[in-house]
């Protein structure tokens, strides 16, 4: 069951993790995930991204005005996305207690 909605309900959302990119971490696809749309992702924090109008969730890598987008799994290759890509990061995720 998902965790309590925060006080602010109408920026969070849930979701089941869409693939098995970060199962290195313990985070398997159709693990459920708590989607914050309003939260400023930082280096280091999971995010839900749109790529090419494909959803992934990974982990972000800031290295100056350089993102990435990296797996924890060997069959996943990490990102070096580009907003031309039609990029966009839709929100900071955590796992939810499974």
């Amino acid at each position: 069951m998902p965790a309590p909605c925060p006080v602010n309900c109408e920026n969070h959302f849930t979701l089941p993790m869409p693939d098995h990119a970060l199962s290195g971490v313990g985070i398997y696809a159709g693990h459920l995930l708590n989607i914050d749309s309003q939260a400023s992702p930082v280096h280091g924090n999971l995010v839900l991204a749109a790529l090419d109008g494909e959803l992934l969730v990974r982990r972000l890598q800031r290295s100056g005005t350089r993102l990435r987008l990296l797996a924890a799994h060997p069959d996943y290759p990490d990102i070096d996305p580009h907003y031309a890509q039609g990029f966009a990061i839709w929100g900071v995720a955590s796992a939810t207690a499974s």
